[in-house]
């Protein structure tokens, strides 16, 4: 499956019926793409502080 996960993994991720927030920061999406791929694209880094 593309990314790297299995399909039945990616299946279940994409139906969940959660929304972009939700997912952006759920296990699926840091194994289909980690931060590694992110900083390879150029793309900037957003990370929370907890205060």
């Amino acid at each position: 499956m593309g990314r790297g996960m299995e399909e039945q993994r990616a299946w279940m991720s994409a139906g969940n019926q959660r929304g972009a927030w939700w997912n952006a920061g759920a296990s699926h999406m840091n194994e289909a793409f980690p931060m590694k791929y992110v900083r390879e694209l150029g793309l900037v880094e957003l990370q929370t502080v907890s205060l």
